[in-house]
């Protein structure tokens, strides 16, 4: 069960990412939360620590957004549906807690032995269903 759960989790990491590179070195959790960080104070353009739709639409739109959204980094890159995500209860606003969830929970289900690292042998198995996937 553990396995097919992480499977998924790297399918969900694969489909967001959309044939972005997962790096060949063991990414520590810490890794996950300082991007989404970066991410959620890029997007919160009036820095009140609230993003909202139109400052996520706005974000897209702008040089920085394209930029993020072409990164090949998948812990970097920010796509459409990234609000989506972060706002599963559609109630248009997004806190940086709330936007940092769904990445480290994605993580957490990937890092088997729970050691807040995820191994080149767990990223192995991420590349692995990438391309079972056909990404």
């Amino acid at each position: 069960m553990r396995i097919y759960l992480t499977a998924i989790a790297f399918f969900a990491i694969a489909s967001a990412a959309s044939g972005q590179d997962i790096p060949d070195r063991p990414v520590h959790r810490s890794e996950i939360v300082a991007a989404a960080k970066r991410q959620f104070a890029a997007i919160d353009a009036n820095h009140d620590g609230i993003v909202t739709r139109e400052e996520f639409d706005r974000f897209r739109a702008s040089p920085a957004g394209r930029a993020a959204a072409a990164t090949s980094n998948p812990f970097e890159h920010v796509g459409g549906h990234w609000f989506d995500h972060a706002d599963p209860n559609n109630t248009g606003r997004v806190t940086q807690s709330m936007a940092a969830q769904r990445p480290l929970s994605m993580f957490d289900q990937a890092d088997l032995n729970r050691d807040g690292v995820l191994s080149v042998e767990e990223l192995k198995l991420a590349r692995a269903v990438m391309a079972l996937s056909g990404h």
